[in-house]
């Protein structure tokens, strides 16, 4: 298969997952598209070097997070202020009020969530975005180098610091 194909292969199947990488990393909207393109690029230039040691998901995966970290890394020298408005488009007819404040609220939440993750130190960040992804515990291994159990014991810790930081941006502190 060559390249071009390949790629677009992978960009099909990875495309949502390199995308909810990027929410979990970068909360402005500008910001997150041009980490997205970054990681899109890095696939690109790399994917002659993939030897197979491991899944392709796994490998791209790897990418994104490490161009992810890079990316922070870059805009934390810059020093810029990365908090942005979340505009919401609220519709005022009779029927789509209930809907538009749920989907408000779930917004809300979300937002809240990706706030929360963004608090996490990098690894954090990274294993909890994976088991968003659904990986499998074997999997998240292998992408952090850590142990199986290691990885179960850090999620743990991970979920009740998040439901921490929850209940703190719920409760305006």
């Amino acid at each position: 298969m060559d390249k071009d194909t390949l790629f677009k292969q992978v960009l099909e199947e990875n495309k949502d997952r390199i995308y909810r990488i990027c929410c979990a990393y970068e909360r402005n909207a500008d910001d997150r598209d041009d980490l997205y393109q970054e990681i899109l690029i890095n696939i690109w230039k790399n994917l002659d070097k993939f030897e197979g040691r491991s899944l392709l998901s796994t490998w791209i995966y790897r990418i994104a997070v490490n161009t992810s970290l890079m990316h922070i890394k870059k805009e934390s020298r810059r020093n810029r202020d990365k908090t942005e408005l979340n505009e919401n488009i609220i519709s005022t007819t009779a029927e789509n009020i209930a809907e538009t404040e749920e989907k408000i609220e779930t917004g809300k939440n979300i937002d809240k969530l990706y706030s929360s993750i963004n608090e996490l130190p990098s690894l954090d960040r990274v294993i909890i975005s994976m088991v968003l992804e659904e990986l499998s515990y074997k999997e998240i291994a292998e992408v952090t180098g850590l142990t199986v159990n290691n990885i179960g014991v850090k999620i743990n810790r991970i979920k009740n610091e998040l439901s921490r930081l929850m209940e703190e941006k719920r409760d305006g502190i």
